[in-house]
Formats: structure tokens, sequence, C-alpha cells
């Protein structure tokens, strides 16, 4: 007979497994699929029963919190070291290279980052609440902060454009993102960053980008306006 506290033991092993097996499958589904997966995806890609996945998240949107909210740091992360660089042109060019090779892989973390956690569909929007909205939401206007100082710094070291702004950056990553929806592999998108990169340059005869930046508000518009069209 086996002892009770062997057969606790042994239950917290099998229940740790079940989650871990769930968050693995959950990462991959999310990935693969966007924010419009079902959990009954991922609790058939983890080999368990809905049930089980239930259990642990009360809903899609308790486990997309918990799968991105790591993820959504990482990305601030990488703009604060991108601050780190000698180079301030080279840490801007880490950061936009960085952040797009994380959501390259992900089209889930791709569709929270361009929309500010409203959902891509209306499928999704029963899933995610304010809470979610509100912590990407704050992770957006942290990174918008970090790359205007990218910007500021890599303007004063002379290596940036005097008419680019940190809202450009922003365009850049949209445009790189949708070249990762293209396909073809992580050469398409990184081509695309390349060339983008260069205009970014302040050595050589390069013509005034016509008309100015957008504003941090005309972003977010023309940003909502486009998902709400897709939607």
């Amino acid at each position: 007979m086996i002892p009770l506290s062997t057969l606790g033991t042994m239950l917290r092993s099998d229940a740790q497994a079940n989650l871990d097996r769930i968050l693995i499958a959950a990462r991959a589904v999310f990935a693969e699929r966007g924010l419009d997966a079902k959990l009954a995806d991922v609790a058939a890609r983890a080999g368990v029963g809905v049930g089980t996945v239930y259990r642990r998240f009360e809903n899609k949107e308790a486990l997309i919190a918990t799968l991105f909210d790591t993820r959504l740091l990482a990305v601030v992360a990488e703009a604060r070291a991108a601050l780190e660089y000698d180079d301030p042109f080279d840490g801007l060019v880490h950061f936009l290279e960085v952040s797009t090779r994380m959501m390259a892989g992900d089209r889930a973390l791709r569709e929270l980052v361009r929309v500010g956690g409203r959902p891509p569909s209306p499928a999704t929007s029963a899933h995610l609440g304010d809470e979610l909205r509100t912590r990407i939401t704050e992770m957006q206007t942290q990174v918008r902060e970090l790359t205007a100082e990218l910007v500021a710094r890599a303007k004063a070291a002379g290596s940036l454009r005097p008419d680019v702004e940190g809202t450009d950056l922003g365009l850049i990553s949209y445009t790189v993102q949708s070249a990762v929806d293209f396909g073809a592999g992580d050469d398409v998108w990184r081509r695309v960053l390349g060339l983008l990169v260069d205009g970014l340059r302040i050595d050589g005869e390069r013509a005034r980008l016509v008309p100015p930046a957008l504003t941090d508000d005309e972003l977010s518009v023309a940003l909502d306006a486009k998902f709400t069209a897709r939607g």
C-alpha cells in the first residue's frame, strides 16, 4: 500500500507535469494559430482533457495572461538593453531586430502587440478582459518611451536621420511583421528590416521624409482602424 505522503507527492508531481504540458502546448498552439485558438486545441496538443485545462485556468484569458506576461516584459527588457549599447544606432537596430525575431515566431504575440490588447476578431473578444488589455497598454507605453529615448540618443550621436521619430520605429515594426505573415522564412523579414534600417542612417544624401512622422495618437488610430476592419 502506498503511504499517503508518497501518494500526495505523486499526485502533486502528476499535476505539475500536466501543467507543464499544458503551458508548452499552449505556447505552440497560440504561436501557430494566434489568439483565436481554442482551449480544446491546447488540450489536444497537450494530450490532456479539456477539463484538466480548465482546472488550471478558468478561461482562455487567464491562460493567455500567464503565457504572455513574461513575453511582454521581455520586449520591454530588450528596449532597456538597447539603451546600454555604446553605439546608439546599434542599440536601435538591436531592438528592432530582436523584438521582431521574438514576434516572428509567435502569431499571438504579434496580435497582442499590434492592437494593444484589442482582439483581432469578435470570436476573441469574449476571452480578453480589461486587466490583460491594461497590462498590454502599460507595456506599450513603456516601449514608446524607451524607443523615443533610443531615437534621441541616436540623433544626438549623429547616426540617425534628424527627421525620424519614435513612431517611425512602430511603423517599421508593423511593416516587418507583415513580412513575417507573408511567409517564406526568416530571410524575408530580415531583408525587409535591413532595407528599412538603411533608410534610417544619416550618412549619404537622402530625401527628407514627407509627410512628417505620425504622432502616437495618429499611429494608434491608424492601427485601430486597420484591425477593426479586419475583425
